[in-house]
C-alpha cells in the first residue's frame, strides 16, 4: 500500500517544487490517494497538503488550477472534519473565484468541489459558501451545454436553498437578481429529466410567490403521497469521489 510505504511525507513537500512537471506528478499522484477512503485522505492531510493549495490555486498555469481544485473536491466529499480544513486553510474563496472566472474545465471541477461540499457540509458550512459570493458564479453555470455540470450544479444550487434555513429569502433573491431564476425556470424545459425534476422543485419551493403564470404541464407526475423528487438519487450521501 501506498500509505504503508510511507511516501506520502515525501510527496507532499513536492507540491511546491519548481518545476511544473514535478509539481503536476505530485498533485496527480496525492490527488489519487485522496479519491480513496477518509483514513487515506486524512493521512495526506496529516502532511499539512492543504498548506501548498494557496500557491497551487493560483498558478499561472490552468492544468495546475484544475488539478488543484479537482484535489479539493475529493477532500470536500470527505467527513466534515474534513471540508472545516480546507475552510480552515482559507481555499473555499479561491476556489469560487475559480468557479466564476477559471478556464471552463477548472470551472467544471470547481462545480463538483462545491457540490460535494453542500452534500458533506454542515449548514454552517454551506452558509460560509454563500457569505463567501458562491451563488453566482454557480447560476451563471446553468446555461453551459454540458449536461453533467448543468446537474451538479442545480443539485448544488437546490441544497445550498435547503441549507440556508431562515436566509432562504435572501438567496432567492441574489438568485433572482443574477438572473439565476431565469435561468432555472428555463430547465424545466431540460430534456434530462432528473434536472427539469431538481428546477420544477427549486421554483415551485422558493420563487411560486413571484409565479402568476406557471404552466402546470411543467409539473413532474405526481403519485398519491405526492411528488416524487429524486434528485439526490444520483449523489451518493457521502458525495463524489474519483
Amino acid at each position: 500500500m501506498v500509505i504503508d510505504s510511507n511516501v506520502v511525507p515525501l510527496l507532499v513537500p513536492l507540491l511546491s517544487h519548481t518545476e511544473v512537471k514535478v509539481q503536476t506528478a505530485a498533485l496527480r499522484a496525492i490527488g489519487n490517494i485522496v479519491t480513496g477512503t477518509d483514513e487515506q485522505t486524512q493521512v495526506v492531510l496529516n502532511c499539512n497538503a492543504l498548506g501548498h493549495f494557496p500557491g497551487l490555486l493560483n498558478h499561472t498555469r490552468d492544468k495546475i488550477n484544475k488539478e488543484a481544485v479537482w484535489f479539493l473536491s475529493n477532500i470536500t466529499a470527505g467527513n466534515q472534519q474534513q471540508v472545516q480544513q480546507v475552510i480552515d486553510a482559507n481555499l473555499i474563496p479561491r476556489v469560487i473565484s475559480l468557479l466564476e472566472f477559471g478556464e471552463f474545465q477548472t470551472q467544471k471541477e470547481g462545480a463538483w468541489a462545491i457540490s460535494n461540499l453542500t452534500i458533506s457540509g454542515t449548514r454552517e458550512q454551506i452558509r460560509y459558501c454563500i457569505d463567501n459570493g458562491v451563488v453566482i458564479p454557480l447560476c451563471n453555470l446553468l446555461t453551459v451545454k454540458d449536461t453533467q455540470v448543468v446537474q451538479v450544479v442545480i443539485d448544488a444550487i437546490n441544497n445550498i436553498l435547503k441549507a440556508s434555513g431562515d436566509q432562504s429569502s435572501q438567496v432567492a433573491h441574489v438568485i433572482e437578481e443574477c438572473k439565476g431564476l431565469d435561468n432555472i425556470e428555463a430547465l424545466q424545459h431540460h430534456e434530462n429529466g432528473e434536472i427539469y425534476k431538481i428546477a420544477y422543485e427549486i421554483v415551485d419551493t422558493y420563487f411560486s410567490d413571484n409565479l402568476t403564470d406557471e404552466d402546470p404541464a411543467l409539473a413532474p407526475e405526481t403519485e398519491p403521497q405526492g411528488f416524487q423528487f429524486e434528485a439526490s438519487a444520483a449523489i451518493p450521501q457521502e458525495g463524489f469521489k474519483f
